[in-house]
């Protein structure tokens, strides 16, 4: 999991563990209703309260898996979850070493029992961005629900799988469901179609590895600039250029900007990060069971605060 300015979001774990979707309980029956975010365009950012703490949560379509502050689940005793450490990855930075809990979380609207989260050492680089928070929900969180994102008005809301509806004015967009994750195809200057992660827990518009940034083009000879990255895994730096247009979900947009960055070795990381830097204009619902995704849109993008600088942090 990735956060900054200009960035992208990803978490993922070596190995191949049976981790089971949480339950959730609806206040109101079947679904939360409309649940207001913090920063219209921002994060899916929630408030919840686990065990005596209150916390900051952000659901993340890029985290395979949920994941709490270490910190945290230290000073809540909560109990383990599996007998054996995971090796965690972001898309670049050295791997961490986590083991995971379990936990449930009360959103007032809604409870998640029985959630299992990895637990990461985020509270050092939460102070990096607009929106700290101390646990995230991944992609067996995103299972269980279907959630539906009005960015533009900055709103969020959840619905038991059997009792949501299309809106009238949204359209199905073209999805691939891989390794969990909702795969979308993404234009680049004319070029054919990459697909990339759909990532609601990425900051910026586009990320691409190093590999397919060439050969989309953008390797050209552009000015290519430089920002230093701040990870679990240490301090790196990625190279940023602006693609003149992109095109997803039929619908082109300008001047995007595009953090272009370097895998570690043997990671299991996609080719690109599709986050809010795009995601911010559109009304979006999110099926990840049912491995479709809705759009209405796109508006004009949220007007954002200034950030204090290029920094990201990440899960690696």
């Amino acid at each position: 999991m990735i956060l900054g300015a200009g960035v992208a979001g990803y978490f993922a774990v070596r190995q191949q563990l049976i981790w089971p979707n949480p339950k959730v309980v609806f206040a109101g029956g079947d679904r939360s209703g409309w649940m207001d975010l913090p920063l219209p365009g921002g994060l899916i950012d929630l408030p919840a309260r686990v065990g005596w703490t209150r916390v900051r949560a952000v659901v993340d379509s890029g985290a395979e898996y949920s994941a709490i502050d270490a910190g945290v689940a230290q000073r809540l005793a909560l109990p383990a979850a599996t007998p054996i450490p995971m090796v965690a990855f972001g898309v670049s930075g050295a791997p961490s070493l986590t083991r995971a809990v379990t936990l449930d979380a009360d959103f007032g609207a809604f409870a998640v029992k029985g959630l299992r989260a990895a637990t990461l050492n985020l509270q050092p680089l939460t102070g990096l961005t607009r929106q700290p928070f101390a646990l995230l929900l991944g992609r067996d969180f995103l299972r269980s629900v279907i959630a539906e994102v009005d960015f533009p008005r900055g709103r969020a809301a959840f619905f038991a799988p059997a009792a949501w509806r299309a809106p009238a004015d949204a359209r199905s967009a073209a999805v691939r469901v891989q390794s969990g994750g909702l795969m979308v195809p993404v234009g680049i200057e004319g070029a054919p179609p990459v697909e990339v992660m759909l990532d609601t827990g990425a900051t910026g518009a586009l990320a691409l590895s190093e590999e397919t940034a060439r050969s989309a083009g953008l390797l050209d000879g552009r000015p290519l600039r430089s920002g230093q990255s701040v990870t679990l895994g240490g301090v790196s730096q990625d190279g940023m250029v602006q693609a003149r247009e992109i095109v997803f979900a039929g619908r082109r947009l300008a001047d995007i900007e595009v953090q272009i960055y370097r895998p570690a070795a043997n990671a299991p990381v996609p080719k690109g990060l599709l986050g809010l830097g795009v995601l911010q204009r559109f009304h979006l619902a999110l099926d990840l069971a049912g491995g479709r995704l809705f759009l209405i849109g796109p508006e004009a993008a949220p007007v954002q605060p200034p950030h204090r600088g290029h920094a990201r942090f990440a899960a690696d």
